[in-house]
């Protein structure tokens, strides 16, 4: 797709110098084969994950990582996207200060803002053979496939602990503000006949449903308000929160995916919320939509530690567009 050229340009060129930064070693750490199951592994939770550690680069090299991380996202979702990579500073200071009591950390994780990893699946610029990169760690979960013309970045994750720092020079600091906030201020808006039929549990979840898992069941989430039921400035508040997550990705991949949902309209769309509805305390909600889900939670720590993802039923790691590449190459 024509669309999406220049910024394949770009990525692929950008692998491609990584690629030949990289010493033997490192190389082996880093490559995959495309059609190796590691490409459906993610972690957002604190977890080795496979690939190149970002800490075991040299500079530069981590530099050209970081580039990469740029060009996936959107201006604003990169900036979101290092606020949440430098939250581990924070977090870290906040577990040693706190480490004599249940807020302080268990000691088994170290904070590190190079604690994320590289994964490359697959050749870049391979004619007609799909290839792809993970970038991961804890709470980033990026991952991008491409087949000739056509890519794909599903599943796209963020989270953030604390979601408010609540000490320090950065105190008041949230890198996660609007999908917060926006969601509230949607279910807060509504009628208490609205809310009855919104709120689906007083209890929040204690972490998104869908974890990191290559598939889920999206019927489990068929419960809540239905874009139908909705006023039109409810209807546009709602589109305000999808258009949060959707901005995160990088502007070619946006415009694309806003058309194509915006193409199968919104009447199925259902959001719902469980929890309070309060600030700082537990919370949940899910925005599902004929080809995506949207599940937000925050919960943890007080309800202070966020986990938030876009997941397409469709084309999670990429399978749209191998489904698409492999009918018209047998047509």
């Amino acid at each position: 797709m024509q669309k999406y050229n220049t910024i394949i340009k770009k990525l692929t060129s950008k692998v491609k110098e990584i690629l030949d930064s990289l010493t033997e070693n490192q190389l082996q750490e880093v490559r995959f084969p495309f059609d190796d199951q590691e490409r459906y592994v993610w972690y957002y939770t604190p977890h080795p994950q496979n690939g190149l550690l970002i800490f075991d680069m040299k500079p530069y090299q981590r530099k050209l990582s970081y580039d990469l991380l740029e060009l996936s996202y959107s201006s604003s979702g990169y900036k979101t996207a290092k606020s949440i990579i430098n939250l581990e500073n924070i977090l870290g200071n906040y577990e040693a200060t706190h480490f004599d009591n249940k807020e302080g950390g268990s000691g088994q994780w170290v904070r590190s803002t190079e604690r994320y990893w590289l994964a490359i699946f697959g050749l870049p610029n391979s004619e007609n053979k799909p290839w792809g990169f993970r970038i991961g760690g804890h709470h980033i979960g990026l991952t991008v496939n491409i087949l000739g013309n056509d890519f794909s970045m599903h599943p796209l994750f963020f989270g953030a602990n604390p979601a408010r720092v609540i000490e320090g020079p950065d105190k008041g600091f949230r890198a996660l503000a609007p999908e917060e906030d926006q969601a509230r201020k949607l279910i807060k808006s509504f009628s208490n006949e609205k809310q009855a039929k919104a709120i689906i549990t007083p209890d929040a979840h204690s972490d998104i449903l869908t974890a990191n898992y290559r598939t889920f069941d999206p019927t489990n989430f068929n419960q809540g308000l239905q874009f139908t039921e909705l006023t039109d400035k409810e209807r546009k508040n709602l589109l305000d929160i999808i258009n949060i997550y959707i901005k995160r990705y990088n502007k070619p991949f946006a415009d694309s995916y806003q058309k194509k949902i915006m193409s199968i309209g919104f009447e199925n769309t259902k959001f719902s919320w469980a929890g309070s509805t309060e600030i700082s305390e537990g919370h949940y909600y899910t925005i599902k939509h004929d080809s995506f889900l949207i599940e937000y939670d925050n919960v943890q720590n007080g309800a202070n530690h966020i986990h938030s993802v876009l997941r397409d039923f469709d084309g999670d790691y990429g399978e749209d567009i191998l489904r698409n590449h492999y009918l018209l190459s047998h047509s």
